[in-house]
């Protein structure tokens, strides 16, 4: 989907004007910050950057650059559009890389005690010495206040290698985030074809939820008068099922509690389906709290996810009309600083 206009992407948008942004309006009261630091894994359009811009979530300081955006993009020309377009303070501020190659990188032989500077005629370790390079720059941007993990890639389908290191890098976002007390992430990924072990992996959670927790069978059967997977509708056992064995399993181990606001699931152009959480972390003093655990899953069965054909998005002139003002706000702000350094 790398080719799809982004700037008519409205099912995506409807997640961005229904969940990120209102999560993000609310977050920010919370905490009494402003701007907000930002991580993103934008495309050229930069959508997601010019919204929080619009809405105050993000500002320029007297150069016009955006001093609290950092972003990663793995195709270099990308990056070099997304830089001159989003004008972040510095150069440094743009990873260049592969997300999950960056964030999973650990020392090796050849690697370790080096400098990523370092003169190396050997073409596979200078390479690994880059990426050890960006790893320890992307690492000293950390805490952020909102991760917006948006990668090209498949949480659901482990058979990829890549997909792998995307899990694996995930993961290492709430290690990274050690320092901070709270933050809001954004996390989306295709969940058309789930691989049939996280099937197995969702069920078998399915059911000790529902075996161990009487809230959560009581709010499924007042919910969805049933207590049966098969029966549960396919976009909420999903819902469920990501929440639970993905989300919350992985920041609980690291000790954090998450509470979502809200997940949406929304068809790209080739009517493949979407999910996109918003879920906000607190750290867990001593350990996760299994009643905001248990409260957390019963919201999901009460209210998620809300769904978005793509369709139905192209009769939504709420969500049209709010991109069509980002854009024509990107254009604005692009043509103010157009052919300045």
């Amino acid at each position: 989907m790398r080719d799809i206009d982004y700037d008519k992407y409205y099912a995506k948008h409807c997640a961005r004007y229904y969940g990120w942004l209102p999560a993000t309006k609310a977050y920010q009261k919370q905490i009494k910050k402003k701007p907000l630091k930002y991580f993103t894994l934008c495309g050229e359009e930069a959508i997601d950057v010019f919204m929080l811009e619009l809405e105050s979530a993000l500002s320029r300081d007297k150069t016009k650059r955006l001093p609290n955006v950092f972003i990663c993009e793995c195709n270099e020309d990308v990056a070099r559009r997304i830089l001159a377009l989003v004008r972040p303070p510095l150069q440094e501020a743009m990873i260049i890389g592969p997300l999950e190659q960056i964030l999973t990188f650990q020392d090796n032989e050849h690697t370790l005690g080096r400098s990523p500077d370092e003169d190396e005629p050997d073409r596979r370790i200078r390479r690994m010495l880059h990426v050890k390079g960006q790893f320890q720059r992307l690492k000293s941007y950390f805490p952020f206040d909102i991760i917006n993990f948006d990668a090209y890639g498949n949480l659901l389908n482990p058979d990829d290698e890549a997909n792998k290191l995307l899990y694996q890098s995930f993961e290492k976002i709430f290690e990274l985030q050690e320092s901070i007390n709270a933050f809001l992430l954004f996390l989306t990924t295709p969940i058309t074809h789930i691989h049939s072990d996280f099937q197995f992996r969702f069920r078998g959670d399915f059911e000790f939820n529902v075996s161990t927790y009487p809230k959560i069978r009581s709010a499924l059967l007042s919910s969805v008068s049933t207590i049966a997977y098969d029966e549960i509708d396919e976009n909420k056992r999903t819902a469920l099922g990501f929440a639970k064995s993905i989300v919350l399993s992985a920041a609980r181990s690291k000790g954090w509690n998450g509470e979502h606001k809200g997940i949406y699931i929304y068809q790209n152009r080739d009517l493949r389906k979407m999910l996109s959480s918003v879920v906000q972390f607190s750290k867990a003093r001593t350990a996760p709290d299994e009643s905001a655990y248990v409260e957390d899953i019963v919201r999901i069965i009460e209210q998620m996810p809300l769904y978005y054909s793509y369709e139905a998005s192209l009769e939504n002139q709420e969500v049209q009309k709010h991109l069509r003002k980002i854009i024509e706000y990107r254009e604005k702000t692009r043509n103010e600083y157009r052919g300045e350094p």
